[in-house]
């Protein structure tokens, strides 16, 4: 009668490096090796049942040192790469190779040996304490299959003789060394540590030798195929690097050189080319209606008051040749007449949909609360209350972007007009806007980003969803 064992590995994945093998190889030890399975069970003994007595368990170990067969589940390998920091503080490259199965597939090791009661029973009792097997990555659950049971599905995985190495057919199948204990078994060799293996310059683990094994090959992995309309980008989203980052208050000056910037860019990749999205006008020079075009908004996502993202959205979306413009840029230089710009560093950090891109934006909320002031496109009519005034502008804004009318527009506390209300480079300084901050609410949750009012497409009038 056999013995068989079922490991059970919950995670999917089984990490072991053959011996002789550098981990960075990233070479897998599939299936594990007899000679790894008898050194688990000797230490599920020693650290989890001790109980059992000494002679048992090594009249165990000695009839389970025959190769075994093996019954696997399809499988693929693969990695992943770590950099590990070293004393010198650099980075070392190291790598984790793993075996990769169905989550809660299992293998089945099947020994061509009847066991005595005694040892069987000790088998019972040790196959459930083994908590994983090769590194601590692969946990596993292992149970005796009961005298009689039939084996579950998998391919087989037999040892081979030196004849049937030679005879062997290498078309979809191929030979592979794992590592087994050599008969009769040396309980003192099978315990060896790996350091002294090494201090003794032995190539190998003293009383063992290498068993060819007929096994599949890896499958391959198939990228999986997702139909349907490749969408246009709408936004783009640089992180800010400077010694002196900007403040949040001069965030129409940095957004008004985002858009110069942009706008050279696209024309010196493109032969002096305009581009209607990026600058908001068509060809004749006239401005874009409906908002569709591009907005520039500077962000200070820490909260220290310091400017650290900028974010280029257009809700009509952004063509190729607009986001390898856009992906150029990598440094913003500034003008001289603009004392609250400092030069600055830019990394792209994603492109893609708003909502991916900035979701802190996006809500949907039912509260829109201003970040930066909102100021009315049209001044006041005459004796008309600003309050009055600056909640009907709020309306009209919302209108004109597809937005339900709120149900009220409260005005907020704070010192708004610090903050810049005029672009550098078309407006008089004296120009600058009288603008509030404003909390809105609608009776349903509005999806943004909400940006309203005079220079909403330079950053003025963004608001952030608060719930």
């Amino acid at each position: 009668m056999d013995t068989s064992l079922e490991i059970v590995f919950p995670w999917g994945r089984y990490h072991a490096t053959p011996w002789g093998r550098h981990v960075n190889e990233a070479a897998i030890e599939w299936p594990p090796s007899p000679w790894r399975l008898l050194r688990a069970l000797y230490a599920t003994w020693r650290t989890r049942a001790p109980h059992l007595p000494e002679g048992t368990v090594h009249s165990l170990l000695a009839d389970l040192a025959v190769p075994p067969t093996f019954y696997l589940p399809e499988f693929m390998e693969a990695h992943t790469r770590h950099y590990m920091p070293d004393i010198s503080h650099g980075f070392d490259l190291a790598f984790d190779p793993f075996a990769v199965f169905e989550a809660g597939a299992s293998i089945v090791v099947n020994w061509p040996v009847a066991l005595g009661s005694r040892a069987r029973e000790a088998l019972d009792e040790l196959a459930p304490r083994l908590a994983y097997l090769g590194r601590a990555e692969s946990v596993c659950v292992a149970r005796l299959l009961p005298e009689g049971e039939a084996l579950p599905s998998g391919v087989e995985c037999a040892p081979l003789s030196a004849d049937e190495v030679k005879a062997l057919d290498a078309s979809g199948v191929g030979p592979v060394r794992v590592l087994v204990p050599t008969r009769p078994l040396d309980l003192h060799a099978l315990t060896v540590r790996t350091a002294d293996v090494r201090r003794a310059r032995w190539v190998d683990p003293p009383h063992t030798c290498w068993q060819a094994y007929v096994r599949r090959n890896p499958a391959t992995p198939v990228r999986p195929h997702r139909p349907g309309v490749r969408l246009s980008p709408t936004a783009v989203r640089w992180t800010v690097s400077a010694p002196a980052t900007p403040s949040r208050w001069a965030t129409v000056a940095v957004t008004d050189i985002l858009r110069q910037a942009c706008l050279a860019r696209f024309g010196r990749r493109f032969g002096g080319a305009p581009s209607r999205m990026l600058a908001g006008k068509d060809a004749a020079g006239k401005r874009l209606e409906g908002h569709r075009h591009a907005h520039y908004f500077a962000l200070d996502v820490d909260g220290d008051q310091m400017l650290d993202h900028l974010v280029v959205w257009a809700p009509a979306g952004l063509n190729a040749d607009t986001v390898q413009a856009l992906a150029d840029i990598d440094r913003l230089i500034g003008f001289a007449h603009v004392p609250d710009f400092r030069p600055m560093r830019l990394g792209m950090e994603a492109v893609g949909d708003i909502v991916d891109v900035a979701p802190d934006l996006v809500g949907p909320a039912r509260v829109w609360r201003s970040v930066t002031p909102f100021a009315p496109a049209r001044h006041p009519k005459h004796r008309t209350p600003w309050p009055r005034h600056l909640t009907a502008q709020v309306v009209e804004e919302l209108a004109w972007r597809d937005k339900p009318p709120p149900l009220g527009v409260r005005l907020l506390d704070g010192d708004w007009l610090a903050f810049r209300r005029h672009r550098p480079t078309t407006d008089r300084l004296e120009d600058g806007r009288r603008a509030a901050g404003v909390e809105i609410t609608f009776p349903e949750p509005v999806a943004g980003p909400l940006a309203l009012g005079a220079l909403s497409h330079f950053g003025l009038g963004l608001f952030v969803p608060m719930g």
